[in-house]
């Protein structure tokens, strides 16, 4: 396996451990605003130093470079990570199942695979096909059981 598939699965873990963490925290009485204030926090402390340790030299050529993009980065950032997040809390918090939230939310690769066919006119070969159907199956196979 490549470096490249270790790191996916570190993600996929840190991924899939989130949301029971979320519930542990809501069941405990922290508002759901908190946890998003917290996680906004984060995310700009981290960006900072990442700046400031990696990127610090290029900053604002970069930025200047690439302005007409701000706004559209920008809108990706609210509702991939912001806004998904929000619903996502917001859902836990309202007593969602956390089990079928997370099954629910990997769909997000069938989303994927039709974007990148729409928009950026990727081929889509036979084991992805194959892929697609095994992920649909197992979604009918939860929420209609036989």
């Amino acid at each position: 396996m490549s470096y490249h598939t270790y790191l996916a699965f570190i993600i996929a873990f840190f991924w899939g451990i989130t949301p029971v963490f979320y519930k542990f925290i809501l069941k405990n009485n922290i508002p759901s605003y908190i946890i998003i204030f917290i996680q906004a926090c984060v995310y700009l402390l981290a960006c900072i130093l990442y700046i400031i340790i990696y990127e610090n030299n290029n900053i604002y050529k970069d930025l200047d470079a690439n302005i007409n993009y701000i706004p559209f980065l920008a809108a990706i950032a609210f509702f991939s990570v912001y806004y998904s997040n929000f619903l996502y809390i917001y859902a836990l918090e309202n007593n969602a199942n956390v089990n079928i939230m997370s099954i629910i939310v990997s769909l997000a690769p069938i989303v994927t695979i039709i974007a990148s066919f729409l928009i950026l006119k990727e081929k889509i070969t036979i084991k992805v096909l194959i892929g697609f159907f095994i992920i649909f199956i197992g979604l009918i196979c939860i929420f209609y059981p036989f």
